[in-house]
This record gives C-alpha cells, structure tokens and sequence, in this order.
C-alpha cells in the first residue's frame, strides 16, 4: 500500500506536470488549426539548441560523464535494435522496420529533458541534454538507415547528422566549457531567453503530434516494441552504469533517459521511408500512456 501511496506521489510531483502542458498542447489542437510544422523548427533551430548550449555551458560535470552517458546511449539503442529485430522476424522487411525504430529511439527531447528537470533538478536537467545530444545523433543517423531499410547510403545519413543544430550547440558548449572562455552576457542573456522556451515547447508539440498520431486497425505488434522501451531498456542502462560504476545523479538520468517512451520522431521517419507508419505511430501512443506507470515506477525504485 506504502508503494502505492509512493507512485502516486512522485506521479503527481514529477510527471502529472509534463503530462498536464502536453495535454493543453492536445486540447489545443482540438480546438485551434495550429502550424506544427513552424513550433517544430522553431524549437529544431533555435530553442532546442540553446537549451543544449546553455546546459552543457554551464556544466559542472566533466568530460568523463559525457563518455559515459556515450555508452549507456549507445549500448540501450544497439539492443533496442537487436530486440526490435527478433520481435520483428516474422514480419516483412518494412514492419520489422519500424518495430526497430519503436524499440530504439526513445523521447529524451520532449519528455526526457524535463522530467529530469522535475525529478533532479538542473543537475539532472543538465546531464539529460547531454544525453538528448547523443541521442539525436544516434536517431539521425542509425535510425535513418533502420527506417529507410537500405535505401540510403550512410553519406547520405552522415549528411543529414551534419545540418542538425543541435550538434553545433553541443560541440561549442562543451568547447566554452571546457576552455572556460566566457560567453558574452547580451548573447548569453539571448540564449537563455531561448532555452526557457524550450521545455514548455517541446511539451505542447508532444501533445499537438499526439493528437495528430494514427493507427488502423488493431496493432498488436506495438506491444513488442513497447515493452523493450519501457522494461527492458531502462534495465539494460542500469546493468551498463553498474558496470561502468556510475552512481548519483548521473546513473538516476541515464536510467531515466533510457526509460522514456518511443520517440514522437521515429513516425516522421516512419512516414518519410514508409517503415509501416500507422504501427510506429501505434508504438508512440501506447507507449507514452504506458509511460504514465512505467516511469513512476522507475523513478520510486531510484529514489
């Protein structure tokens, strides 16, 4: 009962929030003709990387913790993939497409950054757009390549890793960082006007794009996809940290960061390769609800 009572809780402190602004966002959309596609570049260019820029700035955290969040990534999404693969065999070559990209590509964006913030503070905040940064790579080249099943050569796929700005922000972040050269206060004062926008919109785009997700039809493949995302990937970036020997706030992110549901992203990939679209979208939706106890539970067992 005590358990329950402690779910409740941290669903109420931690998660009830995000899921409140990106459910205006899907009231919004109900009742508004809204320009998802402008919100979406306006945080693809300017919000989002200044929240990136701005966390990674002023990190307090060393470079040894971004090669370790570099592993957990890529360690969680290898066996995503491999797991999305075998639950996908005894599809045709597109369904089994996009159950490797439901298993593996997880929303560290929209949900990941500020649950982080709720549940760790600006620590937390911090470490999981480092995570977001690598993430992103990973989905915008691996996943590119998963989605389009061959059609695309990896020049192609760097190429478009290459214009994301999010990477840009990253690297010259960690560069002031690092070198400790500080940025001018008009312009820092600019980016971080930005970043506050970041979160808040992130989460009505979340809602906006759920309102907008379709499926036909009963998807019962989905499941497979959703339980690697929400079961099996957070045990394997805490079987990682052990390994690693992370502790504190940086192992609670990692295992958080590789909790979060199917990314809204992987239908636009989805619909632009035609790697079963309606499935993925299937993957996104049940796996957010399904995030709703998943990640409760994730976060009581790390506290």
């Amino acid at each position: 009962m005590f358990f329950f009572q402690e779910l409740l809780a941290i669903f109420t402190s931690t998660l009830l929030p995000v899921f409140l602004i990106a459910g205006a966002g899907y009231v919004l959309a109900r009742f508004v003709s809204l320009d998802v596609r402008t919100l979406g570049r306006f945080l693809y260019y300017l919000a989002t990387p200044s929240l990136v820029f701005r966390s990674l700035y002023r990190m307090q955290s060393d470079l040894a913790a971004l090669g370790h969040l570099a592993v957990i990534a890529i360690g969680v999404m290898t066996v995503g993939l491999t797991l999305g693969w075998l639950a996908g065999r005894d599809q045709d070559r597109r369904r089994r497409a996009g159950i490797m990209l439901g298993s593996a590509i997880s929303n560290n964006g929209n949900m990941g950054i500020p649950i982080s913030l709720f549940a760790f503070g600006e620590a937390g905040q911090a470490l999981a757009t480092v995570y977001f940064a690598i993430a992103s790579l990973l989905s915008n080249t691996v996943g590119v390549l998963v989605a389009s099943s061959g059609s695309l050569s990896p020049a192609n796929a760097l190429a478009a890793t290459v214009r994301a700005p999010v990477l840009y922000a990253a690297t010259l972040g960690l560069i002031f960082n690092q070198t400790g050269f500080p940025v001018p206060q008009p312009v820092f004062s600019a980016l971080d006007l930005l970043a506050g926008a970041a979160v808040p919109g992130m989460l009505v785009l979340l809602g906006i794009q759920l309102r907008s997700t379709q499926f036909a039809g009963s998807q019962r493949l989905a499941w497979r996809s959703v339980a690697v995302r929400l079961a099996v990937s957070p045990l394997v970036a805490a079987a990682i940290a052990l390994l690693l020997g992370l502790g504190g706030v940086e192992r609670d992110v990692a295992i958080l960061q590789a909790a979060m549901p199917t990314a809204v992203m992987t239908t636009v990939l989805a619909t632009e390769f035609s790697a079963a679209p309606h499935l993925v979208s299937a993957i996104v939706l049940f796996s957010t609800l399904g995030s709703m106890v998943s990640l409760s539970i994730v976060l009581a067992l790390l506290r």
